[in-house]
This record gives structure tokens, C-alpha cells and sequence, in this order.
């Protein structure tokens, strides 16, 4: 019998309240016994995994960044990973659109938003359980160096902006109640001082989807392509202009890292229970007792247990004590936990054989969704970047919008 992972590292345990790990804990149950029964089903059909969220919602979980004066939970950035991290090991794609959905909610609506605009949305997520996606990448455009943005905000009368663009990899598209949307002001010429942003309502006309999200992994987060020819009036505008760029982004890398994180060890516990239940000679030994396959298993098990460090650092390190640390933190947690989510699946499929190459083993779902996470923004390049800058006293940031 395999040793199993903790649901939750003993490096974050030892930092969380008895709340907190309660709460964890409904993610861990809710993720191992519905959401990994559901993933293969979502995958296959690359529907949004409703049911998962409807089990989020009763739950509580979709208000995990909403302060408690709301009626959120108003986590903090620990709870958070862990919880990210326990749901993604039931279903990827619902781990990385929680993150999106809660992220929104707690770094633009409640960095960047006015006292009027935090009640009302904070109370359309925690009262009506409406659910917030990030819009910001474009066709054509790239965050590995500068973002540019082509969306453009036109003034229109009696304030507020005709929202004019496409985005694509928009994560709950078809699901979301609120797009917030980001562009530059018409004539402006670009920069981000002219960086605006609105809370764009998805059934508002002039909001469309125009291309299906048909992608190798992931497949269930519904990322579809959104065109915008619509009105985003006054008081949806997070503003003045320029106004983003303030604010906490580092949140949404360190979702991402506990998701990659969350497949690597859905792997793992995958394949430490086939080694040690699958025999390989006639006498019936196990594949575990061949010394390639401890290796193989002491390797992941090492990788795991680092990216876990990793994230509970990043979580930890307090970004408005120590901002510096805090990028670095989360750069690094970033660009390792998306690494192993890469190299464990890769030695759990290996070690599987030609099985694991089956659609009924989860190995093949599990590794195609690990793939997007040293591409996804900050792509583990720009990580590294950021990383050496840092670490060699030069200025530097993670996302640059323009």
C-alpha cells in the first residue's frame, strides 16, 4: 500500500487556523469524490463542468476572496493555494477557472473598485452565485515580452466607453455572468496610462462568441474567442485610466502554480498505487520492486514535495512587506510547479506503458492538461526573466501591458 499524499502540505498546515484547514478539507472531499469522477466526461466533451460548480456554490467557495463584511470567506493567500491546489486534483479545469473567477473578484473588484462597485459585486457572487472572468489576451499579441492591447474604450455620452475587441482564451465564456474586460482609450496612441477597464455584463448585445475553444488540454475550461462591440457605462468602468496596473496580479500566478501543482499529484497517487498493485513476472512481483521504478517514483516524489515548498513560500511571503519577495516568490512557484506538472506526468505515463495512453486512464487527460502550464502567462520563460532580474538587483515586472 502506497504512502498518500497529505491532503495538505505539512509545510501549510502548521501556518493555517482550524478554519482554514476545514475549509480546505470541503475542497479536497468535494474534488476527490465528485469532481475526479466528472473530468473525464467534461473533457471529452469540452463542456464546462456546471455540475462542479453548482457543488462549489452550495459550498460557499466561489466567495473565497470576498471580504467577510460580504458574506465571503476572505481567505488568505494560503487558503487559497491550498484550496486551488485541492480542487485542481479532482479537475484541472476547474481548479484554474476557480482561480480565475476568484481573482477577479478579490484583485480588480477589490483593488481596484469603488465602495459602490464592491457591494454590488461582491454581492451578485456570494447572494446570486454569478460567476467573474478575466479577459485580457488578444489575437495576435504575445505577454511574453510587452502585452499589447488592440481593444479600444471610445468615450461616449454621458460617460462610460464603447468597448470595441476581441479576446481570445477567454476561461468561462460561455458561463461567466461578467467579462472584465481591459483596452486602451481611442486616440490615445496606447500605453499603460491609458489602460482602461470595465465589468462587462456577458448578456449585454454586442457580446459574442466566435470561436469554439477546441484545444488539447484544458479542455473544459471553455476558453473560447469573445468579440465586444458593446457599452460599458459608467459605473461598470474600474477607473481612472491606468488604474490595472496597480493591481495584484501575482495572485492569479500563484493559482496557476497550485493547479500545475494539483495535476503532478493527481498523477503521483495515480501511479504509486499502479506500481504497487500491477505485477510484471509470472511469480506475480509488483513493478514497484524494480529499482527503475523506485527511482522513477523517488524523482516525482522529490519534484512534488519541492513545488509544494515553492507554493506555501509563495503564499506566505507577504507582498505588501516585502513586494520584492513576493515577486519572487511567486515567479518561482510559478515557473516550478508548471514544470513539474510537465515532468511528473511525463514519468507517470512512462512508467504506465502503452495504458496510460488510454483514454480510460486519467494519465492521458492529466498530461495533456499539464502542457499549458509553462506557456500560460507569465509563460515560464518571462518567469525566469523576472526571476534573474531580481535576483541580479534589476527593476522588473512580471506582466507588462501596453
Amino acid at each position: 500500500m502506497s504512502i498518500k499524499l497529505e491532503p495538505i502540505p505539512s509545510a501549510a498546515i502548521r501556518a493555517m487556523t482550524g478554519e482554514s484547514v476545514a475549509l480546505v478539507e470541503t475542497a479536497d472531499r468535494l474534488a476527490r469524490e465528485k469532481f475526479a469522477g466528472r473530468a473525464a466526461g467534461y473533457d471529452e466533451s469540452a463542456e464546462f463542468p456546471s455540475e462542479n460548480y453548482d457543488d462549489l456554490r452550495e459550498a460557499g467557495l466561489l466567495g473565497l476572496r470576498v471580504p467577510r463584511q460580504y458574506g465571503g470567506l476572505e481567505v488568505d493567500p494560503l487558503t487559497f493555494a491550498m484550496c486551488i491546489l485541492a480542487v485542481a486534483r479532482g479537475c484541472a479545469s476547474t481548479g484554474l477557472t476557480l482561480t480565475m473567477h476568484t481573482n477577479v473578484l478579490g484583485s480588480f473588484v477589490g483593488g481596484l473598485g469603488t465602495p459602490e462597485q464592491k457591494n454590488w459585486y461582491f454581492r451578485e457572487a456570494v447572494d446570486d452565485g454569478r460567476l467573474f472572468a478575466s479577459i485580457t489576451s488578444e489575437p495576435g499579441a504575445s505577454a511574453r515580452d510587452r502585452f499589447v492591447l488592440s481593444t479600444t474604450f471610445s468615450p461616449v455620452d454621458g460617460g462610460g466607453y464603447r468597448v470595441s475587441g476581441t479576446k481570445h482564451f477567454c476561461s468561462l465564456a460561455d458561463a461567466a455572468d461578467y467579462f472584465f474586460v481591459s483596452g486602451v482609450v481611442e486616440g490615445t496612441g496606447g500605453g499603460p496610462e491609458n489602460i482602461v477597464s470595465a465589468m462587462i455584463r456577458s448578456d449585454m448585445s454586442g457580446v459574442e462568441v466566435t470561436e469554439q475553444w477546441n484545444a488539447v488540454g484544458m479542455r473544459a475550461t471553455s476558453s473560447h474567442t469573445v468579440s465586444y462591440n458593446t457599452v460599458a457605462p459608467e459605473h461598470a468602468v474600474f477607473g481612472p485610466a491606468g488604474r490595472l496596473l496597480s493591481a495584484d496580479w501575482g495572485s492569479f500566478s500563484l493559482g496557476y502554480a497550485a493547479v500545475y501543482l494539483g495535476i503532478a499529484e493527481a498523477a503521483y497517487e495515480y501511479i504509486t498505487d499502479y506500481v504497487t498493485e500491477k505485477t510484471w513476472t509470472p511469480e506475480g512481483e509488483t513493478i514497484i520492486n524494480h529499482p527503475g521504478t523506485q527511482r522513477a517514483i523517488g524523482e516525482m516524489s522529490v519534484a512534488i514535495q519541492s513545488g509544494r515548498l515553492m507554493l506555501v513560500d509563495a503564499a506566505l511571503t507577504d507582498r505588501h512587506a516585502d513586494p520584492t519577495g513576493a515577486v519572487l516568490a511567486v515567479n518561482r512557484a510559478k515557473q516550478y510547479c508548471a514544470e513539474v506538472g510537465v515532468s511528473v506526468t511525463d514519468a507517470a505515463m512512462r512508467l504506465a506503458g502503452g495504458g496510460g495512453l488510454l483514454k480510460s486512464s486519467p494519465l492521458e487527460r492529466l498530461r495533456r492538461d499539464a502542457l499549458s502550464g509553462p506557456v500560460m502567462p507569465p509563460a515560464n520563460d518571462r518567469c525566469l526573466e523576472t526571476i534573474g532580474k531580481l535576483e541580479c538587483g534589476l527593476p522588473a515586472v512580471t506582466i507588462e501591458l501596453t
